[in-house]
Parts: structure tokens; sequence; C-alpha cells
């Protein structure tokens, strides 16, 4: 038997290496398979998991960046700014040698230059020199790239920029930011109210904090743009990718600059003198509802933000307090309308029981004997207005309380308005709330509930916002009206309210004898009421430890101002209070009754060029306000009620006393033109869409058609002769 052989152990390897190369080969095949189908896939579809392959390359070309919206501004009535957006800019000196210009000049500040540096900045932006080197130098030790010169170099105004940047040092840069100005100072600043910068994802933003920058942020902010750009000239997906920027709404209030000037300047006066916890003051145009000036105390100056933080709330409408005797006005109203007031009915004044509790007279319950119901209101008592509550009885007292829209809010416009509350289960609680204890209301209710004794029935709803403007397309997208929300009392009973009131300043009894205006028949109600704590009410007579108010109005038989003062707790010369409120009063009183349009004006410049202001979509009457008190000559085209097209550009600049065309865009007449200039005719053949023949030079002398002609009966072309003034 013959034995096998066994094969060389040489011969074995090559076996397996054989074996292995052709697993190898069989894993490369396959992975070659899997790599072809997938280049296959990604060449037919253009996509990576769920990723446009060419969306990604055009990306590499393409660079994107936003276009910050300018934040709206907030103006008075007729265009002078109260808020503005400006840019302020952040100062920093480069200290990187490597800085250089493209011709090889250095870029950054000398160590051989510093103090030269440092004192030219002192000189700009005040401190001493040795603050800037001793930055510069410090900057230098820990081997910064550049080193910045805290507030000192912050916020730098547009002057400040300017004055560094003509100085013409090398290795000084700047960042600009957005800011907001308030050109004023302390201006009606907490109804304007502030902002902050917020930063988000890189962006810098403007938000509002308080007042209308705060309740209006919306309208004011805008929306940011997006601009696209391309290397690749192929790349057509640009274009679609662009997001025109919308700037914020432009903002006017209702508020009279001449007015508001005077009032702030009143108010701090009293504020000086008499150091009130709190003070406000607001007046009110009874024909239309708008707050045409309001101010209060503690306030700030928002330009320096001297003042911020001593009293963050806004009076007007964020605060609720019992009102005291100035809501008998209310009560007296309301007994009118319901025929239970007899003025010459007598009474027991002094101390009235109910149940186990006592309402007393403010003189210590003494009382002033048996006197009538009309001496019971000129010595404000409260005897008197707990017995006429009673006279009423508590459901349709509590029903005039809501009639005149108390314990609800105004609708404003602000996010953080108070309602206030009453207590009013009980006897005693019912006739407290007849004289103004046991309630608490805003001043901006107040104002609301007084307009219907103003406005012979009629109680009109506050107007902060005389109009907002969309500067994208020059138009007014919103403007305010005379809102009438409710007639809780008749015309009858306004008057005969408003006749009552004036013994509180011409009786003999009365207590508001300060507040008569001279020449002018004034009505209206004082009142005092104690602060509500814990423990109780603070004692009568307690002047430093009281509410203070007075509501007055004029003249008396048809009012044209509403005005409520209201000071909280004065501290100092307390025996001024009447003094001092009522020359409050009568100062800004006075200067509102002698307004007329002309005094609420934009600032004219020293060229006489004037800006020109946006009406188109506002109503004819406001229009035609606004215009003149811009120092222009509205002349109206047709009898339609909104502004359809205006003949000047709205912003641009204009000469003082030009005329400017408001078309109206229904049942449009021919003018008197005599004396017009030719570019004044052809302003208005534009927009009559009439063809002007023009002949000869200088100022219309005739034309063909007359005035008052109608161009409804089909005239589509008018020739206007003119002369020069020495033909």
């Amino acid at each position: 038997m013959v034995k096998k052989q066994r094969m060389p152990k040489r011969n074995q390897a090559d076996k397996n290496s054989r074996n292995t190369g052709k697993l190898l080969l069989i894993l490369m095949i396959g992975v070659l398979v899997v790599l072809g189908i997938r280049f296959s896939s990604i060449s037919i579809t253009k996509e990576v998991k769920g990723h446009k392959l060419g969306q990604a390359a055009q990306l590499i070309y393409q660079s994107q960046n936003d276009i910050p919206a300018k934040r709206g501004e907030i103006f008075d009535s007729v265009g002078n700014p109260l808020a503005e957006s400006s840019t302020t800019y952040t100062l920093a000196a480069v200290l990187d040698k490597n800085q250089k210009s493209a011709k090889g000049k250095p870029m950054y500040v000398k160590k051989s230059q510093e103090a030269k540096v440092s004192k030219k900045l002192a000189e700009v932006l005040g401190g001493k020199a040795s603050f800037y080197e001793t930055s510069i130098k410090n900057g230098r030790k820990s081997k910064l790239q550049q080193v910045q010169f805290g507030t000192a170099g912050s916020n730098l105004s547009v002057d400040k920029y300017k004055q560094l940047k003509a100085l013409n040092i090398a290795g000084l840069t700047f960042t600009s930011s957005e800011s907001r100005m308030y050109p004023n100072g302390t201006f009606a600043s907490d109804l304007i109210g502030i902002t902050k910068k917020e930063h988000s994802d890189g962006a810098q933003t403007i938000s509002g904090v308080s007042g209308i920058e705060q309740s209006w942020n919306k309208k004011l902010t805008g929306r940011n743009g997006v601009k696209t750009t391309s290397t690749d000239t192929t790349d057509h997906s640009v274009s679609k990718k662009n997001l025109a920027v919308k700037n914020g709404y432009d903002i006017y209030t209702t508020i009279n600059m001449k007015l508001q000037s005077t009032l702030e300047k009143s108010m701090q006066k009293l504020s000086d003198d008499m150091k009130p916890k709190a003070a406000i003051a607001v007046v009110m145009d009874t024909k239309t509802g708008k707050i045409v000036a309001t101010t209060q105390r503690p306030s700030f100056n928002a330009s320096t933000g001297e003042g911020l933080g001593d009293l963050w709330t806004n009076q007007l409408y964020g605060t609720a307090f019992e009102p005291g005797s100035v809501l008998k006005g209310i009560t007296l109203a309301a007994a009118i309308d319901t025929d239970n007031w007899n003025p010459d009915a007598l009474y027991k004044s002094g101390t009235l029981k109910i149940g186990n509790k006592k309402v007393t007279d403010w003189n210590n319950g003494q009382g002033w004997g048996n006197i009538t119901y009309a001496r019971g209101i000129a010595e404000s008592s409260n005897v008197a207005m707990a017995l006429t509550e009673q006279k009423m009885g508590a459901k349709t007292w509590q029903k005039y309380i809501n009639k005149f829209q108390f314990l609800k809010s105004t609708n404003s416009g602000f996010q953080d308005e108070a309602v206030g509350n009453m207590q009013f289960q009980y006897p005693i609680e019912q006739a407290n709330t007849a004289f103004g204890q046991g309630i608490s209301v805003t001043p901006l209710q107040m104002m609301q509930a007084y307009s219907a004794i103003a406005n012979n029935g009629k109680e009109l709803k506050p107007q902060i916002i005389e109009k907002i403007v969309d500067p994208n397309t020059k138009k007014v997208i919103s403007q305010s009206k005379a809102d009438v929300i409710s007639k809780p009392i008749s015309k009858a009973t306004a008057k005969a309210t408003r006749k009552q009131l004036e013994d509180v300043i011409y009786s003999q009894h009365g207590l508001g004898k300060d507040y008569a205006i001279p020449n002018v028949r004034t009505t209206g109600k004082s009142g005092t009421a104690q602060i509500a704590t814990a423990l109780g009410y603070s004692a009568p007579g307690e002047n430093s430890n009281e509410i203070h108010s007075w509501m007055g109005m004029a003249p008396s038989n048809n009012p044209r101002y509403l005005m409520y003062i209201v000071t909280k707790q004065p501290q100092k010369n307390t025996e001024n209070i009447s003094t001092d409120m009522s020359e409050v009063f009568k100062t800004n009183m006075e200067q509102a009754l002698e307004m007329s349009d002309s005094d609420n004006k934009v600032v004219v410049s020293k060229n006489q060029q004037v800006k020109v202001p946006t009406v188109v979509g506002g109503s004819v009457s406001d229009a035609r306000k606004e215009i003149k008190a811009n120092r222009l000559n509205p002349v109206i085209m047709g009898d339609g009620d909104t502004v359809k097209e205006q003949s000047l550009t709205a912003g641009d600049e204009s000469i003082v006393n030009q005329r400017i065309f408001l078309n109206t865009g229904k049942n449009i007449q021919v003018p008197d033109m005599h004396g017009w200039a030719k570019s004044d005719v052809l302003a208005w053949a534009q927009m009559a869409h009439v063809k002007a023949v023009i002949k000869g030079n200088g100022f219309v002398t005739t034309q063909s058609l007359n005035k008052g002609t109608s161009l409804s009966d089909g005239y589509h072309d008018i020739t206007v002769e003119f002369k020069k003034p020495n033909e």
C-alpha cells in the first residue's frame, strides 16, 4: 500500500492567500456596486439626506445680510419729535501692530502717541487724559488687540463721532448701533416711555419697556429686510431670497407741544414746593376726548436717564386710588338725572349713623348745622352725599357707577391699565362710595367719566394716539376720532350738574375759590381722600397723609377743556396745597382756552423749510389742521371725507406757506386760481386729471373756467393766462 503524500506547507499557504484575495475582490466589487448605485441616485435626485446639492453649492457663492428696520418715531399731534431713532457709536483704540493700510501705514495707536491721543480724547469726551492713557497702556500690557473706554466711549452721539473722526487719529475705530433719542428731556416721559437694547443671535434690537414705547412696540418695531448677493452670475435664486425692509410705523400722539411745555414747568414748581410722594396733571379736549397734555411727578429725563427708578408706574392709567370728594360730582349728576336732588332742601350736617357705623363731615364731624344740599356740595359734605345715595338707592347708584364706565378698562391701548375696585356689600360701604371712599379709580377713568358732564351727557373715550402713519407707503393707517362710549346722563342733567358745581368756586361757602379763572366762568370739584391702610384710614386733616385733587372745566356753560390734578401726600408746605394746585390749573387752562390751531405748530428752521406731513388716508378736517400747523397752505379738492392724494410728497422739505393740494376724489370743482404760480396750477391740474393750457409767465390773471365749475360736467382742460407783476 502506497502512502498518500502530504502537500507541502508552502502550497497550503498559497491556497489560503488565493482564497483571501478572492474574498477581498468580492468585497471590493460589492463596495463599488453600492457606491455606483449611490452616485447614480445622487446624480439623478441631486439630493443627499434631504439636502439639495445645487442649493448647497450656490450658498458657497452667496452671502446674506440682514437690513435692520428703522424703529418708528413718536411725535406730538402735528409732527414735533418726542422720540426718534438715531445712531450711537462705541469707540475703541486698535493696539494690534499688524493692522496696516494697503499702503503700509499704521492703523493702530502707536506707543509714542499714547499721551497725545489721550489728551485729544479727553478734550472731546471729557474726563482726564490720564484715564484714557492708562486704559491704552493696560490694554497693551494685556496684549489686547484693541481697548474700549467704558461708559466714556460708549453711546456716543453723532456729533461726538464726527468730532473724533475729524481728528484723523490713526487707530481709532467705531462700531455703530441703533439708539433711541428723546430730544425734549423731561417731557411727557412716562407717557412716551423708554426702550432697551436686546441682543439675540448676534443681532441687536430695540424694544419698549414702558409707556407708548412698550404698548405700541409691535407697531413701532417694523420688520428687518434680507439682502442676498452672489458671485455666481448664473445663480437666479438670489432675487427670490431678498426681503424688503419694512420700517416701523410712526405714531403721532394727541399731545400739544406748547401746552405740554407749560404743564411740565408748572408741575415741577408744585413738586419742588410741596415734595409730594406723587402727583399728576392731565388736560383733555372735551369735544374729542384727546389728551392734549399730561405729566407726573416724580418723572425722569429720558435723554439722560436722570430720575429713572423713582416711580415706575404711570399714574395716568396704571395706578388706581380712592379719589375722595372729586367723585361727588358724579354722585351729584346721578342724583339730578334720577330726580333725587333738591338743592334747597335742608339736612343736618356733621354726622350720619348708618347701622353701627358713622359718616362724618371733614371738620371732625361737627358740620355746619342744618344747611341746604347746595351748601353741602359747596362745603364738600360727606353726609350730604351719603343721604343722596340713600335717596337714590344702592341699586340705582351702582347702576350709574357702571354707566359712567368705572371699574373697567378705558381701552386706551396701554398694556398695564388698572381697572380699580369697589367695596359695595354693606350700607356703610355703599354710602362711602358716594363721596369717593371704598372705590378706587385711575385718573384716566375719572377724566372719561367727567367728560360726560363736560360734553352734555356724552361720555368720550380718552384718546392718546392722534394717528399712526406707515412711513413705507406715506399713508395714514389709523386716525383718532371722537368716540362716544356711553350716555350716562341727559344733556339737561350735564348742564345742571355744571351749574351746581359752580357753587364750589363762587358760593361764599365754596372750598374752590382759588380755582376761579379770571374772566372765564369756571366749574369743578375739589377732593381730599384719606389714605387707606391695613389699620384703617388716616385721620382727617393730616394733609401730609392725604390725596388732594381738583377736577375743573371751563367755560362752565360749554366747557372746552377739562383738567384733573392730583397731589398725593405732600411732605412740605402743606398750607400751600390749594394755592399751588390752583396755580397749575389756572396757568394751563388759560393757555388752553387761548390756543388756536396755529399755536400747535412745528418748529420752523432758519431757512424757512418745513417738513411735509403725511395726511393721505386721514380725515379732511384733521389734514387741514395739520397742514396749517406745519405752516403750509392746504387747498382741498372735492367734498369727500378722506384725503386720497396729496400734491407734496410726505417727508420732503417745503418752504413756508407753500400750497399743498389735498384731493378727496369726490365732486372736484375749479378753484379761484388768481395769484397762483405756474407750479400750483400744474399740480392742481395733474391731480384733477385736467389738461392745463399755459399762456404767459408770472402769476395767474385769468382762467377759462370760473370758480365753482364742476369737473363732473365734462370739462377736460382749462386755459390759464399768466402775467408778471410789472406788466
